[in-house]
């Protein structure tokens, strides 16, 4: 039995990799980013984060993972091989 205490196992949902991926996305999905180079979270800096979704954007193809240090990035420059973005893998909540 699991505690309450406990954070919930997270499992791997699925790779983003198209454009329709990106736009199935909705505010609060759990993403989990690997970029090329650091992005800066001040006064931190990482190269992999777990973000919630605060927008996604379809009209310019950006998703915005967080509004304070402007951290977001645009799905069709990752799609096409130009984006800082490596990798981003959609997560889910195990139940």
């Amino acid at each position: 039995m699991r505690s309450a205490f406990l954070t919930p196992n997270i499992m791997i949902s699925k790779k983003l990799e198209t454009i329709e991926d990106f736009e199935n996305l909705k505010k609060g999905d759990l993403v989990a980013c690997e970029f090329h180079r650091d992005i800066h979270d001040y006064p931190k800096q990482y190269r992999f984060k777990v973000f919630p979704i605060v927008k996604v954007r379809t009209d310019t193809k950006e998703v915005i993972l967080q509004t304070k240090n402007n951290i977001y990035f645009n799905y069709k420059m990752f799609v096409d091989g130009e984006s800082n973005l490596l990798c981003a893998t959609l997560l889910q909540a195990d139940a």
